[in-house]
């Protein structure tokens, strides 16, 4: 099994990133049938994104079996969750790797990114005001806020939400940064961001 970062940062969470190296069916058949039916796999036509789907759900197994068997189901939304609504899971990949990440106490969300030069591109679209002069056009700390930015939505999990209006990041420049979810309704949100040390690409758990 092919952990390459496992951790636990506060006793309720935990997380695993995966170097994918086995094969489709090597990793089909690692997975119990209940991780495995969450998504069929008939659905997803590239074979790579077939990979990243099951080794982010094989993280996933590796995380939950010192809690039992668990069922995998995905809301109106589209956001996973396990039938034992006590235990919050969120999973993440990005080419030759995944990730899953659990919160035993409630939300979570993964991220993790390959760095890129397409981010300065799309900078417009999911960089706060607030944000602007610390990224600079620097593609680490580009990535950085995109990252915090799906983990937090992934999170959320609820509705849509425009990520340089309602999402915002702060000190991403430290282990733990903190994230904010601003909403009509619910009102203002606010998150821990942990970036793991010594990790192969971009990660961000929110929670």
């Amino acid at each position: 099994m092919p952990i390459i970062k496992k951790g636990l940062n506060e006793p309720n969470i935990q997380f695993a990133i995966w170097e994918i190296t086995e094969s489709e069916n090597e990793l089909f058949d690692a997975l119990d049938s209940s991780i495995k039916d969450d998504e069929p796999l008939a659905e997803i036509k590239v074979e790579s994104r077939r990979l990243e789907s099951l080794a982010a759900r094989c993280a996933l197994q590796e995380l939950l079996k010192p809690y039992g068997d668990f069922e995998i189901y995905k809301d109106q939304f589209g956001k996973p969750h396990l039938r034992d609504e006590s235990i919050g899971l969120s999973i993440s990949h990005a080419k030759g790797f995944a990730a899953a990440a659990i919160n035993l106490e409630g939300d979570i969300g993964i991220d993790i990114e390959h760095e890129r030069d397409q981010v300065v591109k799309i900078a417009h679209k999911f960089i706060h005001s607030t944000e602007r002069e610390w990224v600079a056009q620097d593609i680490h700390r580009l990535t950085q806020v995109w990252s915090a930015k799906e983990a937090l939505y992934k999170l959320h999990g609820r509705t849509k939400l425009a990520f340089a209006e309602q999402l915002i990041t702060k000190n991403l420049d430290r282990e733990f940064g903190e994230g904010k979810i601003i909403e009509k309704k619910e009102g203002v949100s606010l998150y821990k961001l942990y970036q793991p040390n010594e990790t192969p690409l971009v990660t961000v758990i929110a929670y």
